[in-house]
């Protein structure tokens, strides 16, 4: 396996676990009592947002799907289907940051908890298919066209970490905000406490 594929895995890994657990604490909403963290909802979207968007998308479309146009020009369509879903990411994310707010102003109403809980769940089923289809479809096609200069080019730009747009070294960045979501969330999503 090429390195940048298994790169592109393990964000896939980290994105799915903080899907997961974002799940896990929407589908409690209302049973467990008292608020939930606001803060640490907010946090999660943060890091679905930031992490794919500013750091992991860019990659792909720049390099992984730059090189496939050239190579397989009968995946177009395809290409053109994960491009524009990574495009629509962003809009989709504002919707659920909205809805957080509206929810956090409102903690007592069901159909704003319920309006949030869909949104989260609609966005996860998303983003799990979008991932699907780079892993089912993209990867064995990279796999099958793409030569030993395109993957140097490709695996040197995925180990390459540094983001110019928070001018940090952003794998180091977003491992950061993994392990404060991890230290914050509730057993058995994280090792923080329970809610109260």
């Amino acid at each position: 396996m090429q390195e940048a594929i298994a790169i592109i895995r393990a964000e896939h890994r980290s994105l799915a676990a903080v899907l997961h657990g974002l799940l896990s604490i929407v589908d409690s909403l209302g049973r467990q009592g008292g608020k939930p963290d606001f803060g640490l909802l907010l946090a999660m979207l943060t890091y679905i947002d930031e992490f794919p968007d500013r750091f992991h998308h860019p990659k792909e479309d720049q390099y992984l799907f730059r090189q496939l146009r050239l190579r397989a020009p009968d995946a177009t369509g395809l290409l053109d289907a994960l491009e524009s879903e990574h495009k629509r990411n962003g809009e989709l994310m504002t919707g659920l940051r909205r809805a957080l707010k509206r929810y956090e102003e409102h903690p007592e109403k069901p159909d704003v908890r319920e309006a949030f809980r869909t949104l989260v769940k609609q966005y996860a089923e998303f983003h799990w298919g979008h991932m699907r289809m780079e892993e089912e479809q993209v990867f064995p096609l990279a796999e099958a066209r793409l030569n030993a200069q395109d993957w140097a080019d490709i695996n040197a730009a995925f180990r390459s970490n540094a983001d110019p747009l928070i001018g940090t070294d952003a794998k180091d960045h977003y491992q950061e905000m993994l392990r404060s979501i991890v230290n914050r969330a509730p057993a058995p999503i994280g090792v923080g406490a329970r809610w109260n």
